[in-house]
């Protein structure tokens, strides 16, 4: 999966001031974003839970201001790239070993 919804949600989500939390408009904006990139509004939802407990919204306000190439090498924005990682596989069905695939319904 691409960042590119991570920058676009980075730049239209997140504000100059340092919040103590995150503003409603910011999750709405990340969502937005995120979904407008054609991603799965559960894999959307699933990032947006992971940064609002990992990432102080000071710190991602921080982050949506830096020019491109430098957010692009930033950690953080290798910790949200970590995160989409973990919700597709989250997301993803299972198949234990040695299962068949399951069968298609009729």
């Amino acid at each position: 999966m691409r960042i590119g919804f991570i920058i676009v949600a980075l730049a239209l989500g997140a504000c100059t001031q340092q919040p103590a939390t995150y503003a409603p408009d910011v999750e709405r904006n990340f969502m937005s974003a995120c979904e407008n990139q054609g991603s799965a509004n559960a894999l959307c939802a699933c990032v947006w839970d992971k940064i609002e407990a990992n990432i102080t919204p000071g710190d991602f306000a921080s982050l949506e201001i830096m020019p491109g190439p430098q957010r692009e090498a930033h950690p953080l924005t290798a910790q949200i790239s970590g995160y989409v990682a973990d919700c597709n596989a989250d997301l993803m069905p299972h198949i234990e070993p040695g299962e068949d695939d399951p069968v298609p319904g009729p």
